[in-house]
């Protein structure tokens, strides 16, 4: 965990000289380094902060390119992955010329990541299927919900989580009077006046769930109306407003422990939350099932969830091997 000082958005950037000098030491060092090479790497790691970070998350982007591509979240990775470690495996034969085409590719590869994958460079991620729990230095914590991403950015005149990708349960410790506790997303932002709310990302809004206390909902959009929800409500945060309260969902935390509960629910949309806490692919046709109903409390770990739905509704489910899953009508 690293809590920042700096820009409240993201954080201090890194250089992109600094990302172009570690990614061509990352090929020099992936290889056979000479004893002089070995030094003078060593050298350049220590001569700045930024050659440090900048190395780190060379590593870091790396060890998720090497995985193999079908244990990776298949809309994160994709095409990028295979591509990559394709090359990379080629660069490993190359000269010394080779080394120039394999920093640009990991320079590239870093860029594309920030723009159209941010939460490779986030401070904390959460895989497909996990949970991951950070306690804050001020008592506070933030637990990931499955494929989730935030930055931590702590200064002494603010607390803010930047929730890059996912969703959040934020339960906020009693700070100092002037130091606010802010979720931060692409929409605006969620401020706790309370203890304890959900923050996640949807596809075109930011959905807040209070369970405790109070929560202020902010649009990005400068001089836009704010709102305030209270315990049982629930805020939709869009860029240029903040769609009236509504009533909660009651099992918004049910994820914290494992759990996902439904009433009188299409089963299309059951099936597209469940997809979420599962690594591969999960095919169905959506209008075939659209009559079908689910009140259930269902399990999001292991394909439980689809074994209990087969036995209850005229379903089939199938399996092609550990990675794709086809929901049929029977």
């Amino acid at each position: 965990m690293r809590e920042a000082q700096g820009n409240p958005a993201g954080g201090p950037p890194l250089p992109r000289a600094a990302l172009e000098e570690a990614a061509h030491w990352h090929s020099v060092m992936d290889g056979h380094p000479s004893a002089e090479e070995t030094r003078d790497f060593e050298r350049w790691r220590t001569a700045s902060p930024d050659h440090e970070r900048a190395w780190q998350r060379m590593r870091e982007l790396w060890s998720l390119l090497s995985a193999p591509a079908a244990q990776a979240p298949p809309d994160r990775l994709g095409g990028l992955v295979r591509d990559t470690a394709a090359r990379r495996r080629k660069r490993r034969r190359r000269t010394a010329s080779g080394l120039a085409l394999g920093a640009a590719l990991l320079v590239s590869a870093w860029w594309a990541g920030q723009a159209q994958m941010p939460w490779l460079a986030a401070d904390l991620r959460s895989g497909v299927g996990e949970r991951r729990t950070v306690e804050l230095s001020d008592g506070s914590r933030v637990t990931l919900n499955t494929d989730s991403a935030i930055d931590i950015l702590y200064t002494p005149t603010e607390r803010r989580i930047v929730l890059r990708q996912g969703e959040i349960l934020a339960e906020v410790a009693h700070g100092a009077p002037g130091r606010p506790f802010v979720v931060d997303t692409r929409d605006g932002t969620a401020t706790a006046l309370g203890t304890r709310y959900v923050v996640r990302l949807m596809p075109d809004a930011t959905r807040v769930t209070v369970t405790e206390s109070r929560v202020r909902g902010c649009p990005a959009a400068p001089g836009a109306a704010c709102r305030d929800a209270s315990a049982g409500q629930a805020l939709e945060i869009r860029a240029a407003s903040v769609e009236p309260v509504q009533p909660a969902n009651r099992d918004a935390e049910a994820w914290t422990q494992g759990r996902y509960a439904v009433i009188d629910t299409p089963l299309p949309e059951v099936l597209a939350e469940l997809a979420r806490y599962r690594r591969g692919l999960l095919i169905y046709d959506a209008r075939a099932l659209a009559d079908l109903r689910v009140s259930a409390v269902l399990p999001l770990q292991g394909d439980e969830a689809y074994a209990s739905l087969q036995e209850s509704l005229p379903i089939r489910v199938r399996s092609y091997g550990p990675w794709i899953l086809r929901v049929e009508r029977r």
